[in-house]
C-alpha cells in the first residue's frame, strides 16, 4: 500500500518548475512589452491625439502593436505560470490550444508569403505606400525615416514615391515649400545647418529628376532595400526562426507532458480512494 500512498505522485517537480518559470519570464516580457507601448502610446499623443482611423494605423503604430503583442504574452505567460503551479488542467490547455494556433498561424503566413511572394510583396506595398508615403509628416514620419537612414533607402519601391505625399508631391497644384523635396533622411549624406539639427532641404529638387539632386539621395526603395538585407543575412535570420519556434514547441511539449501527468496522477487517487 506503500507504493500507492496518496502523496505520491506522478507529476514531475522538474517538468512543473521548469514550466513555471518559462512562462514567468513569458509573463514579465509581456508585462514589459506592454508598459512600453502604452508609455509610447501616451507620449506621441501627448500633444496632438492621432485618431485610429483603419487598420493601417495599428500596423503602422508601433506603440498600439507593443500593446497588442504584449498583452497576448501577458496572458499567456499568466495561463502557463497558474496552469503549472496549481496544476490546473484547463489553464494549461488554453496556454498550449493558443500557442498551437499561434504556431500554425506563423508557419501559414511563412508558406504563402513564400509560395505568392509577388502577390505578397505588392500587397505589402500598397499597405506602406499608403501608411507611411501619403501620411508621411502626419504620424508615421519618425518610423519611415528611421528604415531610410538606417537601410540606405528612399521611398517604398523607389524614391519617386514621395510624389505621393501631398507635402513633397511635385505638381503644379502643391504650394507647399517642401515642393519636390524628399525627406532628409533619403539623403546619402545629410547635411547639418547646426550640429544636431538635420537640414530637411538636403534633398531638394530630387523629385524633378535633376541628376545632380538624385546622386545625392538613395534611390533604391526600401522593400527592396530589405530583401537585399534579409538575403545577406539568411544564416542571422534563421537563428531567429529557430529562436522562435524553438520556446514554443518546448512550451507546447511541457505542457502537454504536465498535463498528461497531472491525470495520470488525479486517476490514481481516483482508483486510491476505491
Amino acid at each position: 500500500m506503500a507504493c500507492c500512498a496518496k502523496d505520491d505522485t506522478f507529476v514531475s517537480p522538474f517538468v512543473k518548475y521548469i514550466l513555471f518559470l518559462f512562462n514567468f519570464l513569458f509573463w514579465l516580457c509581456g508585462g514589459l512589452m506592454m508598459g512600453v507601448g502604452v508609455w509610447a502610446y501616451i507620449e506621441k499623443n501627448k500633444y496632438y491625439f492621432q485618431e485610429v482611423t483603419s487598420i493601417y494605423d495599428i500596423m503602422l503604430d508601433i506603440s498600439i502593436v507593443l500593446i497588442i503583442i504584449g498583452g497576448v504574452v501577458f496572458i499567456l505567460g499568466f495561463s502557463g505560470c497558474i496552469g503549472a503551479l496549481r496544476e490546473n488542467i484547463c489553464l494549461l490547455r488554453i496556454f498550449y490550444g493558443v500557442i498551437i494556433l499561434i504556431f500554425l498561424g506563423e508557419v501559414t503566413i511563412a508558406v504563402i508569403a513564400f509560395v505568392l511572394r509577388d502577390q505578397v510583396k505588392t500587397w505589402i506595398t500598397d499597405i506602406l505606400k499608403e501608411g507611411m508615403i501619403e501620411r508621411y509628416h502626419d504620424d508615421e514620419e519618425a518610423l519611415m525615416d528611421w528604415f531610410q537612414e538606417n537601410i540606405k533607402c528612399c521611398g517604398i519601391n523607389d524614391y519617386k514615391d514621395w510624389n505621393k505625399n501631398r507635402y513633397f508631391n511635385c505638381t503644379d497644384d502643391n504650394h507647399s515649400a517642401l515642393k519636390c523635396v524628399v525627406p532628409y533622411s533619403c539623403c546619402k549624406d545629410p547635411d547639418e545647418m547646426t550640429p544636431g539639427v538635420n537640414n530637411i532641404l538636403c534633398g531638394k529638387g530630387a523629385l524633378k529628376e535633376d541628376l545632380s539632386k538624385v546622386n545625392k539621395i538613395n534611390t533604391i526603395g526600401c522593400v527592396d532595400a530589405l530583401m537585399q538585407l534579409a538575403e545577406r543575412n539568411l544564416p542571422i535570420i534563421g537563428g531567429i526562426v529557430i529562436g522562435i519556434a524553438v520556446p514554443q514547441l518546448l512550451a507546447i511539449c511541457l505542457s502537454r507532458l504536465l498535463e498528461g501527468q497531472i491525470q495520470d496522477q488525479r486517476e490514481r487517487w481516483r482508483n486510491y480512494r476505491r
